[in-house]
């Protein structure tokens, strides 16, 4: 039991390292919160500091997702715990404990999760997202709204309730993040961030 809660905080400790912040304060000497669009994330970073603080943010945050869910792999076989850590890893990038709970739009830590967890889905679901894309003409829209597909692809691929969960909870943490995105795209604005 105490490995369990150590393993769930962790991830989300992991989840919320600020990496875009990081880069931001130390690398450009700004405040991400206070540019752009104020989100916590590469997207954001790229566009206000840089190609390379844009991709380092980036990988990192893949990093934190892909280690949190290989740390609950090594420690536990039980996939409520890990897919619950790999829950808290994204949940923690949404929502850092270190930014007053503000934080990124979680694709990129999910986007860990799945390279160990799954990695077959995530060719779909990136399919789906560019598809979208192109029909929608707004990537942010598109790879927000993309997340809907994972609990589809996951069933499609193990046809067990406990995977579909795990998906349906990942997808819900995303789109709520991208909920000013999608009333941006409804008024005609298609370059947020």
């Amino acid at each position: 039991m105490t490995t369990t809660i150590v393993m769930m905080l962790t991830a989300y400790l992991l989840g919320s390292i600020p990496t875009a912040y990081l880069f931001g304060r130390f690398g450009k000497n700004i405040d991400i919160r206070n540019e752009g669009s104020g989100n916590i994330g590469g997207m954001n970073i790229y566009k206000t500091a840089g190609l390379l603080p844009g991709i380092l943010t980036v990988l990192i945050d893949v990093g934190k997702g892909a280690l949190a869910v290989f740390i609950a792999l090594s420690f536990s076989g039980n996939p409520a715990v890990v897919f619950l850590c790999g829950f808290l890893v994204i949940a923690g990038h949404n929502y850092s404990l270190f930014m007053k709970f503000r934080g990124g739009k979680g694709l990129a830590t999910a986007l860990g999760v799945f390279i160990i967890l799954s990695p077959f889905s995530i060719i779909f679901a990136i399919l789906f997202a560019v598809t979208l894309t192109l029909f929608l003409k707004d990537a942010n829209t598109a790879f927000g709204s993309a997340t809907l597909s994972i609990p589809l692809i996951l069933w499609l691929q193990y046809s067990e309730w406990e995977w579909v969960v795990f998906g349906l909870a990942v997808a819900l943490i995303i789109i709520i993040k991208h909920i000013p995105d999608y009333r941006a795209y409804a008024r005609g604005r298609r370059k947020l961030i």
